[in-house]
């Protein structure tokens, strides 16, 4: 969520809660047309309620249908989302999960090549690592601004940020790491390599290196999101067998669902 709240900055992208006194009771996020719905109770029916208030809001905002995703376990959601009328949309996401169980293997590395922290590079260099990792199909719209948002999220932490320099200094390879104290489990989001350095292992390299940051902080398990064989057009077939390679296996998957307005 932290990282998704980046785009906080961007007109189509709404944030709406409701408080219970010094808690939240709940809240629903627009990214343009597309609902994520959570209540603290964490019932379907409350749920449910929010999502016909986010039908409501979306439709008055003139949109012409609304999208939001469920996981195959939550039994309940599914149910009354068929009830509501919403239908798979075809985009699917597995949770790739890697149990933490002893000291993880070191990253291994081409000769040169070390590995650091976004403060071996500073925030300038590391958002235009960002862009190059990430403008294949067209240009990222990561910007310092939209950086400045994720840095002062409450779960960001600069020493969980690796990052893969080149022999010469160059950036090549990062991720950013969440991690969370409660579930004890540390999440990628979002892990990039510099289209100058692909097929060199730097990708596996972050992901082990990771995996032994999440050992070293007690974590009990590190997960990933990634898109299911089953969307089809949609997968990021690279990036699936990079986790996978590392011991990450299916764990939860889920679906997103659409109804017309």
């Amino acid at each position: 969520m932290e990282w998704w709240l980046r785009r906080i900055a961007r007109e189509d992208f709404t944030v709406f809660v409701w408080d219970d006194g010094p808690r939240v009771a709940g809240f629903v996020i627009d990214d343009d047309g597309y609902a994520i719905a959570r209540t603290a109770d964490r019932t379907a029916a409350s749920r449910m309620r929010a999502l016909e208030w986010a039908e409501g809001a979306f439709r008055a905002r003139g949109r012409t249908s609304i999208e939001t995703a469920a996981a195959d376990d939550e039994r309940e959601v599914v149910e009354a989302l068929a009830a509501r009328g919403y239908m798979p949309s075809g985009t699917v996401s597995s949770q790739l999960v890697y149990a933490v169980a002893g000291e993880p293997p070191a990253a291994a590395l081409p000769p040169g090549f070390r590995l650091a922290t976004i403060d071996a590079i500073g925030d300038d260099a590391y958002v235009a690592l960002h862009r190059a990792s990430w403008s294949d199909t067209r240009p990222s719209d990561y910007s310092r601004a939209l950086h400045d948002i994720v840095t002062v999220m409450p779960d960001f932490r600069r020493d969980l940020v690796p990052v893969v320099l080149a022999p010469d200094g160059t950036p090549a390879a990062y991720c950013i790491t969440w991690f969370d104290e409660a579930s004890r489990s540390v999440e990628i989001e979002p892990l990039g390599t510099h289209a100058a350095y692909r097929r060199l292992g730097l990708g596996r390299a972050i992901v082990r290196e990771v995996h032994r940051l999440a050992w070293g902080l007690g974590a009990r398990t590190v997960i990933v999101w990634a898109t299911d064989p089953s969307s089809g057009a949609h997968v990021n077939e690279p990036a699936r067998r990079l986790y996978t390679s590392c011991d990450m296996t299916p764990r939860r998957t889920v679906r997103e669902y659409r109804r017309a307005l």
